[in-house]
């Protein structure tokens, strides 16, 4: 009896402090602020949220198909420096399991939900996305690579990877996967 009152006492202290308010951020004061997008300073550049010069994905206002200026749509995914030094080959796709997905808000956010099988667990998945052309094809490029010196077991990797193609506010879109067609979608 003491032990499952204790439990739930415990319980109520962990809910009530998960539900109690979030600490305020600090801010540099001398710093810029805007809400603005189109404004200089409205979003910080990826060095100044990460020191990295890579940040995560999100949507940004106002710009179909392509991220902010100084911004870096990342999914792990994208070509990494030193790839040129790996080998490439192929992935097995499986469109029937890979497909398009809408969010429902505005501007329309599109991800690609991709699903497939590497050649062996040693191959790392590649996807290089181009923005909207004139004709609003959206082209993903999917691939994988390989050091030619590791010593691989020989069966076939799952992978699945959604894939942001950014915001949308008009148009007719194509999404093609290595030249095939994934799915349409209006905005």
């Amino acid at each position: 009896m003491i032990r499952s009152n204790l439990l739930t006492l415990l319980l109520l202290a962990l809910l009530l402090a998960a539900c109690g308010k979030p600490e305020p951020a600090v801010t540099d004061e001398s710093a810029p602020i805007s809400n603005q997008p189109d404004e200089p300073g409205a979003y910080p550049s990826p060095e100044e949220v990460t020191g990295s010069g890579i940040i995560p994905w999100y949507p940004a206002p106002g710009t179909p198909g392509a991220p902010a200026p100084g911004m870096v749509m990342t999914t792990g995914f994208e070509p990494q420096p030193g790839d040129a030094e790996l080998t490439r080959a192929q992935v097995y796709l499986s469109f029937e399991a890979s497909q398009l997905i809408l969010m429902e808000s505005m501007p329309l956010q599109v991800l690609a939900s991709l699903s497939g099988e590497l050649p062996d667990p040693c191959h790392k998945l590649r996807v290089a996305v181009t923005a909207a052309d004139a004709d609003n094809r959206i082209n993903l490029e999917v691939y994988s690579l390989v050091t030619g010196t590791e010593i691989c077991t020989t069966v076939l990797q799952p992978f699945a990877a959604s894939i942001p193609l950014g915001t949308y506010a008009g148009g007719h879109f194509s999404v093609y996967v290595n030249g095939e067609l994934l799915g349409e979608f209006d905005s």
